[in-house]
């Protein structure tokens, strides 16, 4: 018993520390999926910064930058938009 739950930690443990993806990362790559018409699982983060993430996919890159615009009742809606320049390759 003690040995199947020892197992049973250790299994958690790994799925835990393995594969987690933050937040931001997720719905980046979930937009870049659907914005460069590229399956999730081939979407790389070429450049990695704070509020700007650089990605490829398929042949193509796109660069996301974190934007907040105001929101009714004074707050502010933020998410990950594509920037639509010259420097992306679509």
């Amino acid at each position: 018993m003690l040995r199947r739950v020892v197992y049973i930690a250790v299994i958690a443990a790994l799925g835990w520390g393995c594969g987690h993806e933050s937040a931001a990362t997720q719905q980046i790559r979930s937009a870049a999926s659907v914005d460069l018409a590229c399956d999730a699982s081939m979407i790389e983060f070429v450049d990695d910064q704070p509020m700007r993430k650089r990605v490829s996919g398929c042949g193509r890159t796109l660069t996301y930058m974190y934007k907040c615009n105001a929101a009714a009742g004074g707050g502010q809606s933020c998410r990950w938009k594509p920037v639509r320049d010259d420097s992306n390759k679509l």
